[in-house]
């Protein structure tokens, strides 16, 4: 297999609010403990990986900016080059592990800074990270800042899944999906980092990687005020240049009227991977849709027949009476 080759843009700001609560960090070589990387520099993907975090700070005057830079902090120590050892990346149910135990560890430090002082009493923070190692993307989350994965060839598609009350509602089928964008209650979250009621419970998926994948990750700054389909519309028509992806990604959610911190972190997988298989012409939203279209012209020729059915029924019956 050839080594997998990749590109990185990110951008973090204040955005709708006055005051930025949010925080990120990338390394394109989790060898060599610089978090950093060149956008739109393409690299290769080194035996340990690369990784992206995306945190999303909670607590307005609790230091909600704190808790995320705390969770920032925790993560990179854990993902420092001589903590990667073989018995952590010899499978992927170690990795899945690594990451849980890695999340859990942002918690306690969160809970444990805020006993020390009065005024970061109650910070939290949301979390989502990618790590990008062999042929696959190890998504972990908790909270609902989110990671999703656009490929020209197969569309967007949701990584994670919201910790929060609305997705339950989902969940449970109390909420459709297109009512639950504008729900006044999407801001509460049911799990996250520094929640004195409860231990974090983060949750890990794995995802194979695949050329073209563009991987990114978000705070609900921008998810928030886009939906999926605007999304990927947008990464559709600037998909070549994944700085350009992240600044039309930013001015979309500026013009949709952003009130919330924005963080957008890319990962463009250029080549060594598999190429991604084609969605058909129809896909199951098309179908669905040509479904909606057409029940209403099959009700009426299933009356016609049913019509033509009597009446051919009806002519018979009556030739076999006058036989007689």
């Amino acid at each position: 297999m050839n080594a997998i080759k990749f590109i990185m843009a990110a951008r973090c700001e204040a955005a709708g609010r006055s005051k930025n609560e949010d925080n990120f960090q990338l390394t394109d070589n989790l060898i060599n403990n610089q978090w950093s990387f060149k956008t739109d520099n393409e690299v290769y993907l080194s035996e340990k990986g690369a990784l992206m975090i995306v945190c999303d700070g909670m607590g307005g005057m609790n230091a909600g900016e704190i808790a995320s830079q705390i969770a920032v902090e925790t993560i990179k120590e854990w993902f420092a080059t001589e903590c990667l050892t073989h018995e952590v990346t010899a499978s992927s149910e170690r990795i899945v592990r690594y990451i849980k135990n890695a999340i859990i560890a942002a918690d306690t430090r969160i809970k444990e800074d805020g006993e020390k002082e009065r005024e970061k009493e109650g910070m939290g923070s949301t979390i989502v990270l990618a790590w990008l190692i062999g042929q696959s993307v190890f998504i972990g989350w908790c909270g609902d800042s989110r990671a999703y994965c656009y490929n020209p060839s197969v569309g967007l598609k949701l990584l994670s899944h919201d910790h929060s009350y609305v997705q339950s509602l989902v969940d449970t089928g109390q909420l459709n999906e297109d009512r639950a964008f504008d729900h006044p209650n999407n801001n509460i979250i049911t799990r996250s980092l520094g929640d004195t009621l409860q231990t974090a419970t983060p949750d890990v998926v794995e995802y194979p990687l695949h050329n073209g994948d563009v991987i990114m990750l978000c705070s609900d700054g921008l998810n928030g005020v886009l939906r999926d389909h605007e999304i990927e519309t947008v990464m559709s028509e600037h998909v070549k240049a994944m700085a350009t992806c992240r600044d039309a990604l930013w001015i979309a959610a500026h013009d949709a009227g952003w009130h919330d911190n924005v963080t957008i972190a890319l990962c463009q997988i250029v080549s060594g991977c598999e190429q991604a298989i084609s969605l058909p012409e129809n896909t199951a939203e098309q179908k669905k849709v040509v479904a909606k279209t057409k029940k209403p012209i099959w009700k009426y020729l299933w009356l016609l027949m049913s019509v033509a059915a009597g009446l051919i029924a009806g002519r018979m019956i009556s030739k076999f009476f006058n036989l007689f």
